[in-house]
């Protein structure tokens, strides 16, 4: 398959209360080098699949696949809406900024110069403590990456039915979406969704380097199983039998900005995890999240180029996503996340060779399953 040349031309975008209402923006961008495959004469599930539930079951099942619920379906409630907002969407705001003021502030006024001197030292402290990560309490927070389930309208899954081999695995995950949510989710729920064909290996979730230097969330991000996405973390993980999961695209994918009926990846030029994988030998797992880029509205190309040009000096990534009534609050949606198949690079393959593989692997994965997500229509783009 050989990249072509694309464009993507001027899109309205609509936005509302779940994405929905006419107030709309315009988006420009030129896509420059890109991979699309229609696979036309590839086998794809239609909508129509997705109206029948026993006999997609049953379909997916003679293809070696079984869908689930993420979580047991019921109706949202209120601590579902108040752990999104205050615990996973707040820290994209100012707020981490203005209540740490705060605390100096009242610090100030309960203890004098004493106060904002204690803590500095603390906040210094938990800066440069060692990493701690404690599986335990990983699994006993798991309640709080559940209520993004809950939150949404239904998530469901698609994974393979039996036993992958015994091996340390990537997890590569598509698109990052304007904040990683389902990603997220993903991530630390895996003990439910890849206890059927992978079991075994602790999981563990590769980061911008930026988060881990601020302190309480990096030590936050430590005990969840998170660490910085650098290759040497990644590599000793995969040698103790671990798995790694990284989101491809990163920063750059969200600097590419979202429309309402296309898809970008960042995926041409990512070749790091590829070349990880061939030298470690390695399975990778493609897993795409469909509807992931409609969460939020969709920003103006300025605004993403400025934060671009912010992180090429301070790595903090994009911040302030609009969503409900433009908070930072994504629109209630149906999700759905396809686990492929795992792909193992051959003996003696190329590092460009296996990740053309996976290029086309993550392509067919798209086009075969997008009839069975929300936006059935939408198209793929990798650049």
């Amino acid at each position: 398959m050989s990249p072509n040349v694309a464009t993507i031309p001027s899109t309205n975008v609509q936005n509302g209360m779940d994405g929905s209402d006419p107030k709309s923006t315009v988006v420009r961008r030129s896509a420059g080098q890109a991979v699309q495959d229609e696979f036309k004469d590839g086998f794809k599930y239609t909508p129509q699949d997705a109206e029948n539930e026993a006999e997609l079951t049953k379909r997916l099942e003679s293809d070696g696949m079984e869908i689930r619920d993420m979580v047991k379906p019921r109706p949202m409630r209120l601590s579902d809406l108040l752990i999104v907002y205050c615990y996973h969407m707040i820290p994209f705001t100012l707020m981490p900024i203005v209540n740490t003021l705060l605390n100096f502030y009242f610090a100030y006024q309960l203890l004098g110069w004493w106060g904002p001197l204690i803590a500095t030292i603390v906040l210094l402290i938990l800066a440069v403590c060692p990493p701690y990560y404690n599986r335990s309490i990983r699994r006993r927070l798991v309640f709080l990456y559940e209520a993004l389930a809950y939150y949404m309208k239904r998530v469901r899954y698609i994974a393979p039915k039996d036993l992958i081999p015994d091996t340390a695995y990537i997890y590569a995950f598509h698109p990052h979406g304007r904040m990683f949510y389902t990603n997220t989710m993903m991530i630390q729920t895996n003990y439910e969704w890849r206890k059927n064909f992978c079991p075994k290996g602790d999981f563990f979730a590769g980061a911008a380097a930026g988060f881990y230097s601020v302190p309480v969330l990096r030590n936050l991000l430590y005990l969840l199983g998170t660490m910085p996405a650098s290759e040497s973390n990644i590599r000793r993980e995969l040698r103790q039998k671990n798995h790694v999961a990284i989101v491809i695209g990163g920063l750059k994918e969200v600097c590419l900005g979202t429309t309402s009926h296309t898809d970008t990846l960042y995926l041409m030029k990512r070749k790091g995890f590829a070349r990880i994988a061939v030298q470690e030998k390695v399975g990778v797992i493609p897993i795409y999240c469909f509807n992931e880029n409609q969460l939020f509205k969709h920003d103006p190309v300025w605004f993403l180029q400025f934060w671009e040009k912010v992180n090429r000096h301070v790595n903090i990534g994009v911040p302030f996503m609009r969503g409900v009534w433009n908070l930072t609050l994504p629109f209630r949606k149906d999700l759905l996340v396809v686990v492929g198949k795992p792909l193992f690079p051959e003996e003696g393959e190329s590092v460009d060779d296996f990740h053309a593989r996976y290029v086309t692997a993550i392509t067919q994965l798209f086009h075969k399953y997008v009839g069975l997500s929300a936006q059935p229509n939408q198209k793929l783009v990798i650049v």
